[in-house]
């Protein structure tokens, strides 16, 4: 497989006055064609922040970008003008943001918003772009598409939103496309068709996708590698199925055992859901050491020094001090 996206020592501060929250914080990731690399972890653990940064699209200020490199097909995306990113984002990269309300233009029909990107990166006239919008809708599910395409984005359901950021995201074929909660707001029918859709487009032009999701079930379905974060850090990385099967990273391990499960017991009643205690620490103020000790059960005294993200096996990394 060709390497599509190094991301190196990734580094993004958020700074108010005298405080500096730390969001991403040293991340290394690496993605090649036509995989599935699943990001997962708890709100406020960097997720978004991280694809945010890829693409250079920290507001500033209050954020900015304070070191290392994001290598697509060989290229430092952080030391490119404004001119070529604008070259890259919605051609080469897409995104699939998380709100779709606040991320689309409210003033803009929608087919206007998904024609802008093959007017910009295809060179379509007006015409030429809004019958392509129309086939993008279509493509994403959404009923009576002549008409949708039509309208503006108050006058359409949250899952409608999010299914014409997808076509925006999907329109051009991109090379890597960032999704972040992309099934968020849908119905389960509509979920299985936009997965299958992106399935469809990684198998046919060997796209690589970063899924970041709170949905454990959409990465183990979906997923070639899966990294956890906490923290702004990653925690733990391993191909989906090892993951699965062998946890190693407590936070890793809490978050598998809080999924529901349907089973037949012998002795029917209730059964509370695992709850990992505690609070993600405030990023301006973290804990000395490992930023999980205070919500870990496996801790110890030698968790009061910052833990290194090291290699268990082949693929798997961890960082924790009780799998040394």
């Amino acid at each position: 497989m060709n390497r599509l996206l190094q991301v190196e020592g990734l580094r993004t501060v958020f700074e108010s006055g005298e405080d500096v929250a730390v969001a991403v914080d040293g991340v290394d990731l690496h993605l090649d064609q036509g995989e599935t690399l699943g990001l997962v972890g708890e709100s406020g653990c960097g997720k978004s922040v991280t694809a945010l940064s890829i693409l250079r699209l920290v507001p500033s200020p209050p954020g900015r970008i304070a070191g290392g490199r994001v290598l697509f097909e060989g290229r430092d995306l952080l030391r490119l003008s404004e001119d070529e990113m604008r070259k890259i984002r919605g051609n080469d990269i897409s995104m699939i943001f998380q709100e779709p309300m606040t991320s689309l233009n409210p003033v803009f029909r929608v087919e206007d918003q998904i024609g802008e990107v093959f007017r910009v990166h295809r060179n379509m006239n007006r015409a030429q772009a809004a019958a392509a919008a129309v086939e993008m809708l279509a493509k994403v599910g959404i009923p009576s598409p002549e008409k949708r395409a039509k309208d503006y984005p108050h006058q359409l359901s949250g899952g409608m939103r999010q299914r014409v950021m997808i076509a925006m995201a999907l329109a051009c074929d991109p090379k890597l496309m960032l999704a972040d909660e992309p099934s968020t707001a849908l119905d389960v029918t509509i979920q299985a068709q936009i997965l299958e859709l992106m399935n469809d487009i990684k198998k046919r032009l060997g796209t690589g996708i970063i899924l970041i999701t709170h949905d454990l079930g959409v990465v183990a379905e979906m997923a070639d590698r899966v990294a956890v974060m906490y923290t702004g850090m990653i925690v733990e990385e391993a191909p989906v199925k090892t993951l699965y099967a062998s946890p190693q990273h407590p936070y890793t391990i809490g978050l598998l055992k809080s999924l529901p499960k349907i089973e037949r017991t012998k002795t029917p009643g209730k059964r509370r859901l695992h709850v990992i205690p505690g609070l993600v620490p405030d990023l301006r103020h973290l804990p000395t050491g490992c930023a999980f000790k205070d919500r870990c059960p496996e801790r110890g005294a030698v968790c009061d020094e910052p833990p290194i993200l090291k290699r268990k096996r082949s693929g798997h990394l961890v960082r924790c001090w009780m799998r040394e």
